[in-house]
């Protein structure tokens, strides 16, 4: 079978190391794997480095260190018969100077977070990387109003992609019978996710059958752990190849970010059927309804942490995700989300609805499907095929 209006794709993406944009890009590419000849796309992946050994992709992964691998990048991203897609480099000086010395044809740059990383007053380079764009993917509404208002970038040329997840995954929760009551956070331990405050608001439940268990590594591993030597049930476990069967066995996912573009954990937790409080920021309402598909705690404090050498720094601007404007970060308060998580250990008729709630919400909006129906559509109307039925 000949498929016609073959388009030619070549994805240029991280793969080391444990994170969203890795999960959901592996999981694209092999849902489109299973389409096999159906598929009138033909994928080609690039990288930088090492794939990290939890990562199966379908096809073979060319790293550009090596020089011909980099010469057949280049040679993708000059030809009028390639996309090329570019996941995370919207800020990159590197990929501005890229650009600047090739003649770009079809780039797409998808943007999952690190405009907030960016200060204002290397705006320019961003703008210059958008222009050579054909459009910019942002991965949730609370991106595409950093990218309009801190650098103003035109509306026209964004358009919003939410995550997709894999939700043939087998996650429900176990029915686990614990002494304690469950909580968790999974992810970097780093300046922005804020886990010194849910740290802190574990102390104040010292007295109480719960307990923590935070999954991750990072920077602030050891200042973390410092912090947690005292009144409270912690532990660490460090980084876990396997989100969902972490995710399974808790009572309650707590993400207390001071920043998040939108929430990947959160789509996890909703496939396991795992409940979620969260701090209202960002895109994370994206994900989480208030009162429906978890619960959400306003940052109202100062921030008490600073960024370490090596750390990620504080953004300058978050999103409020009521007046869509910018403001300055702040920190959910630490006794407030102890009497909340406290509310919700002795209320499982509660847990049981959100968890619910989520899950549905996951399934209908955020099935890998969904993505890469939108997605190949978006290739599809650069490659100038959609009239086509492309």
């Amino acid at each position: 079978m000949v498929v016609k209006n073959m388009i030619y794709v070549s994805h240029f993406v991280g793969m080391s190391g444990i994170g969203g944009v890795q999960r959901n890009f592996t999981e694209y590419l092999n849902s489109q794997a299973e389409l096999g000849q159906l598929n009138n796309l033909l994928h080609k992946v690039y990288t930088l480095g090492e794939v990290d050994s939890q990562y199966i992709l379908p096809v073979t992964v060319y790293n550009i260190k090596n020089p011909r691998n980099f010469i057949s990048l280049v040679l993708d991203i000059i030809s009028r018969k390639n996309i090329v897609h570019f996941y995370n480099n919207l800020t990159s000086f590197k990929m501005a100077l890229f650009l600047f010395l090739l003649p770009v044809c079809n780039i797409i740059l998808h943007e999952r977070g690190t405009v907030w990383n960016l200060p204002s007053s290397r705006g320019v380079v961003l703008r210059f990387v958008a222009w050579k764009a054909s459009f910019i993917l942002a991965n949730s509404s609370a991106t595409r109003v950093m990218l309009e208002k801190k650098f103003r970038i035109s509306n026209s040329k964004i358009i919003v992609l939410h995550n997709g997840i894999d939700t043939s995954v087998e996650c429900i929760k176990k029915n686990l019978i614990h002494k304690n009551f469950r909580v968790g956070f999974i992810g970097r331990l780093d300046t922005p996710k804020g886990v010194h405050v849910l740290i802190e608001a574990m102390h104040h439940l010292a007295n109480y059958d719960i307990e923590l268990i935070i999954a991750g590594d990072g920077i602030l591993e050891d200042a973390l752990k410092i912090q947690a030597d005292g009144p409270g049930k912690i532990s660490f476990i460090g980084r876990v190849s396997d989100p969902y069967r972490f995710l399974r066995d808790l009572d309650l996912l707590v993400v207390p970010s001071i920043r998040e573009p939108l929430g990947n954990v959160c789509l996890e937790a909703g496939l396991c059927k795992v409940p979620v409080l969260a701090t209202n920021v960002d895109g994370i309402p994206e994900i989480i309804k208030n009162g429906v598909t978890g619960e959400l705690i306003n940052a109202t404090d100062e921030v008490s942490i600073s960024a370490s050498k090596g750390s990620v720094p504080l953004p300058e601007f978050v999103v409020n995700p009521v007046t869509k404007d910018l403001q300055t970060p702040r920190q959910i308060n630490s006794s407030l989300l102890a009497e909340r998580i406290l509310k919700l250990s002795s209320n499982p008729d509660k847990l049981k609805y959100y968890a619910n709630g989520l899950h549905n919400r996951v399934m209908s909006n955020f099935c890998i499907e969904k993505y890469a129906k939108k997605l190949n559509t978006i290739y599809c109307r650069i490659d100038g095929n959609l009239s086509q039925g492309c």
